[in-house]
């Protein structure tokens, strides 16, 4: 039994199951459980385990579960300025305001331990907004379950982090097949001599159950088989993946040795792929399909179902000849920079696209050359 505001109680039910979903969890069973002078929320996962914690006015133990949807769409209509009392009533969880006001929820007969926190042998930090933006900006080069990359390489499934002995430089890397990125991250800890991948699921969920604003603290323990997350008084463990990355560096071109190069207005070439994604979104194949060719001094982009024929501001350095690309694959890789242009270079005719940027050499990002 305890007493809360409700603008708290409904943003940290909201982020509890917002995080769930982004996880894939499924239906769980959404737990609550008095300690002292806070209210644990939590819920138990196969792959991501989360607790988040609120300080209440408590006036007697209370350690029920509930499920997660139903809590959810009832603490949503509470009014968020009154105070909250959660009381509980037989079989039912009541949440009560004002003088006799009050909306139930369903509790179900199942019990969980809290969780248990396993001990860190190794804690690292991360500055605010990492972890979000890991979840954020690479989910699209991550592979899906079921695909023929994860059943090769389950490890495809979320992002690789692994930090170089000698420079201390920290590479993330990710990839779905004939799409990957690797990025030579200056501003983020991990581990020394560890190399391991953390399912992307499990970051879009901690995305948004984890403050933004905040140090995330990281934490490993013995086995090497879990992550131990902490952000004020949020704890959640992570699965870490099993198997080997594949050496995905290997499709990279470094720019010395690039046969030709291909340069283009970074926004540009964006509205040009969004263009033809658009266009292709009704069609049969569902593929996207641009060939960029040099004709005379003209650069052009067709699609290859000859739908669209643009002219592109574009400059070619080496031999250049007529190549295709997935326009959504390059529309997402084109994203991930910040930069007013983007290059795509060449090792060869056959080889994959591999696009960089001038202005830092700390993203590389390979596409798969498409054919007709």
């Amino acid at each position: 039994m305890f007493k809360v505001k409700g603008e708290v109680l409904q943003n940290t039910v909201s982020a509890l199951v917002k995080g769930a979903k982004r996880a894939r969890l499924g239906e769980k069973a959404c737990f609550i459980k008095t300690d002292g002078s806070f209210v644990s929320f939590y819920f138990n996962g196969d792959d991501l385990q989360v607790e988040k914690k609120i300080e209440a006015v408590i006036s007697g133990e209370l350690s029920i579960a509930t499920g997660m949807a139903e809590l959810d769409l009832k603490v949503s209509v509470l009014p968020s300025d009154e105070e909250i009392s959660v009381e509980i009533e037989g079989t039912l969880l009541n949440l009560r305001w004002g003088r006799s006001s009050k909306i139930t929820c369903e509790t179900i007969p199942e019990t969980s331990p809290l969780i248990e926190v396993p001990k860190s042998v190794e804690c690292i930090s991360w500055k605010p907004g990492i972890l979000h933006s890991f979840a954020r900006g690479l989910t699209p080069f991550t592979a899906r379950t079921g695909t023929d990359s994860v059943k090769r390489y389950p490890c495809t499934a979320g992002i690789n982090l692994s930090k170089d002995s000698d420079t201390g430089e920290v590479s993330v890397k990710a990839t779905s097949g004939p799409l990957g990125t690797v990025i030579c991250n200056q501003q983020t800890e991990w581990f020394d001599e560890i190399n391991l991948s953390i399912p992307i699921e499990c970051l879009q969920g901690l995305s948004d159950i984890l403050p933004s604003d905040c140090e995330v603290s990281v934490g490993i323990n013995e086995s090497k088989t879990l992550l131990i997350f902490h952000a004020g008084l949020t704890t959640a463990i992570s699965r870490l993946l099993v198997g080997t990355f594949p050496p995905i560096e290997k499709y990279c071109v470094e720019v010395d040795n690039a046969k030709t190069r291909w340069t283009f207005d970074r926004m540009e070439l964006i509205e040009l792929c969004k263009r033809a994604r658009i266009l292709t979104s009704i069609s049969p194949s569902g593929r996207a399909v641009l060939y960029i060719k040099k004709e005379g001094s003209k650069v052009s982009a067709n699609l290859e179902n000859s739908v669209l024929t643009q002219q592109v501001g574009a400059m070619v350095e080496g031999t250049p000849f007529e190549f295709g690309m997935n326009a959504q694959h390059v529309e997402i890789a084109a994203s991930l920079f910040r930069s007013e242009e983007v290059q795509i270079l060449f090792e060869h005719e056959k080889s994959p696209l591999t696009i960089v940027c001038e202005e830092t050499d700390h993203i590389k990002v390979f596409v798969g050359q498409m054919t007709r």
